[in-house]
């Protein structure tokens, strides 16, 4: 399928915009100063809110060009129709990102329906190339799904061109002149403060005061980015003349500007002998310094959890062999913040240095068996195999009835393991026999779980009043949809999930879910069911 001639959106209700060849084009790169922590906070709201509508975008369109290549026999018989009914066209993208950011109301703080238009041509653009063949008859492939690190600019137009002040994204405000009355000195010469000064106005249109970036039509005011305009070479021989007019010493500084470079561009030296400025040392040194300080609190909390599991189960411990690499690949950034090689790590050492005090002869520290060979979440006491999905979090035998938690199960599981080979994942085995002699015994400790099988929720989960409501129900909250559970009010009594040894009493309640300032940080935290 190529292309022929020029394709165009369809007819125009009127005469359609061109630029005119004697205007010329030309692109100006600005800085702008986000030294404001409100501005900066807004501008980095309005990225992820973007990138979040973008990306959906991204999904849709990707999902309806796979369904349209699928469609091979109707492609055949019509493929504008095809595209018609999947939705592959610059207009339904666009109702795409309307429809994404309706459904999303906390974004329409930081972006508007402008913006997301924008986003959906850009997307578009890309959908088109992979659908349309080039002069030469070639395609692109499948558009992917962007990632954060490539979300790098905010597509957009300052204005319409067909609605007389009519504002779309983005519009650079002010004139030069202004902006260098702004920042003139008494001695004439043109210095720019680290931080520029805020910029206000009520009529944009009519504003001729310093240069600023502005983005209107949000819901919590306009953003205002003010421009800060390069100095040649910089304001370094100005503030050297103040200097030495006062009688002051010179100041040895970093030049600045372009780096010294051949004809060709490339630096005549490396950037690893470049001479950094002392601001610059700093902001490295506390970076280090928060890194370390953060590593060190990982270190001290996993060393503190493992204490406190090798005083309550022993210095002899069973984990599955799983890969905590996969784990990254399958959440991210998430398995980082909880450090499970940390916390293995910090487990072994301990367990080993309690079995060498207590002088154990079979040796204590963790031991590693082989999810395949085990699969411990898989099955039951009683032998038999109990398949359960990932989201499945409840163990229901159909065989022996056993009902329990299904990593309390697990673990149950994991204490019964024999190893074929000592030190070799792959030759552990469960020794079901023995377990099944024991599910009588099993049966009582999973029955209460507040025995020490599996470490159990000591506040309620159940679905109470709103939030920032100042009801409390003792029971569920009778809403038509599942909501979060009680963060405030008053309790008359424990909930209903919360039975046995354990329930929240009514003095336990408000201290839980008021917050009060009278009780000190450790009582408030301590669980004292």
């Amino acid at each position: 399928m190529v292309s022929s001639g020029k394709r165009t959106r369809g007819p125009n209700k009127q005469a359609p915009w061109a630029r005119s060849p004697d205007d010329g084009v030309s692109v100006l790169r600005l800085a702008l100063d986000t030294s404001d922590p409100v501005q900066r906070a807004r501008i980095e709201a309005m990225f992820r809110a973007a990138y979040a509508v973008r990306r959906a975008v991204q999904r849709d369109a990707r999902d309806r060009a796979r369904a349209y290549r699928a469609a091979t026999h109707e492609r055949a018989r019509g493929p504008a129709a095809v595209r018609e009914r999947l939705g592959l066209s610059r207009t339904a993208l666009e109702h795409a990102a309307y429809g994404h950011l309706d459904a999303a109301p906390h974004l329409r703080r930081f972006m508007t329906k402008a913006l997301a238009m924008h986003l959906a041509d850009g997307v578009w653009t890309a959908i088109e190339r992979h659908l349309f063949a080039d002069a030469r008859g070639q395609r692109h492939g499948m558009p992917r799904v962007g990632r954060w690190h490539d979300f790098t600019r905010l597509p957009g137009r300052a204005r319409s061109h067909t609605t007389a002040n009519k504002w779309e994204t983005a519009r650079l405000c002010g004139t030069l002149a202004g902006h260098r009355a702004a920042y003139t000195d008494r001695t004439g010469d043109f210095v720019q403060p680290r931080h520029l000064r805020p910029v206000h106005s009520d009529a944009w249109w009519s504003y001729e005061g310093p240069l600023a970036v502005v983005f209107t039509g949000l819901a919590n005011g306009a953003l205002v980015l003010p421009v800060r305009l390069p100095t040649a070479p910089s304001n370094q021989p100005i503030r050297a003349r103040r200097r030495a007019a006062a009688g002051l010493r010179p100041v040895d500084v970093i030049p600045m500007g372009p780096r010294n470079a051949r004809a060709d561009g490339v630096p005549l030296q490396s950037y690893r002998r470049d001479q950094l400025s002392a601001s610059y040392r700093r902001g490295r040194a506390a970076q280090a310094a928060d890194a370390a300080a953060d590593a060190q609190a990982r270190r001290d909390r996993a060393r503190q959890v493992a204490a406190d599991l090798v005083a309550t189960h022993g210095y002899q411990l069973i984990v599955e062999d799983a890969s905590i690499a996969a784990w990254s690949r399958s959440w991210g950034r998430a398995v980082a913040a909880f450090s499970p090689g940390l916390l293995i790590a910090a487990l072994d050492r301990e367990a080993r240095a309690v079995a060498t005090i207590a002088g154990g002869g079979g040796g204590g520290g963790v031991v590693r068996v082989a999810t395949r060979t085990t699969a411990l979440s898989q099955h039951c006491p009683c032998g038999a195999r109990v398949t359960k999905r990932l989201a499945e979090r409840a163990h229901r035998c159909p065989a022996c009835s056993l009902r329990g938690d299904r990593d309390a199960v697990a673990a149950v599981l994991a204490s019964f393991v024999v190893f074929a080979a000592p030190g070799q994942p792959s030759s552990a085995q469960v020794d079901y026999i023995a377990a099944a002699d024991a599910l009588l015994a099993i049966r009582r400790a999973l029955s209460n779980p507040y025995c020490g099988w599996q470490d159990t929720l000591t506040e309620s989960t159940d679905l109470s009043a709103r939030e920032g409501s100042f009801l409390a129900w003792s029971t569920s909250t009778p809403d038509p949809v599942a909501v979060a559970r009680r963060t405030v009010g008053m309790a008359r009594g424990p909930t209903l999930d919360e039975t046995g040894l354990g329930q929240t009493t009514p003095d336990r309640a408000p201290t839980r879910t008021n917050m009060a300032h009278k009780y000190d940080l450790l009582s408030y935290f301590r669980d004292t069911s």
